[in-house]
């Protein structure tokens, strides 16, 4: 399994009075590549997850470091790392670079699985879970009992 990178293009309207993406954005970016990760490797992106496996994944953490600026003339890399499968958790690292492999942004989530009707915490279904493990051990980080 490859390593999964999501590309993005910054358009006009992510940008501030600096001329450069606003930093609320940032966060966007991070959560479209764990979607866009969730569908090539886990095999379902979040909403359908939500409709079709009866599971969502709501963030209980996030955070970001940015190095660089990130302006509209940028094509961005974003590769995504599994860093630790709990037993309802998995916390995810992406990292922005630009056309140059300059490090722009470093950023870590903790999501939650939980069941989609009741809203309560559930184990990381064993598909999904088997998935994320394989991704891992291939990319690095590590998996966890708890």
């Amino acid at each position: 399994m490859d390593l999964c990178i999501y590309s993005r293009k910054p358009q006009w309207s992510d940008t501030d009075a600096a001329r450069v993406i606003f930093t609320g954005r940032i966060a966007d970016y991070l959560i479209e590549a764990i979607d866009h990760f969730m569908g090539e490797v886990a095999g379902h992106r979040w909403f359908e997850m939500n409709m079709d496996v009866g599971v969502g994944t709501p963030f209980v953490s996030v955070a970001f470091d940015v190095f660089k600026p990130i302006t509209p003339r940028m094509v961005l890399k974003c590769p995504v790392f599994v860093e630790k499968v709990g037993n309802s958790s998995v916390t995810f690292r992406i990292e922005i670079y630009d056309e140059q492999d300059t490090l722009l942004v470093t950023g870590k989530t903790v999501n939650v699985f939980v069941d989609s009707e009741a809203l309560t915490k559930t184990s990381i279904p064993r598909e999904i879970r088997e998935r994320l493990e394989s991704y891992q051990r291939q990319h690095g980080a590590m998996i966890c009992d708890n």
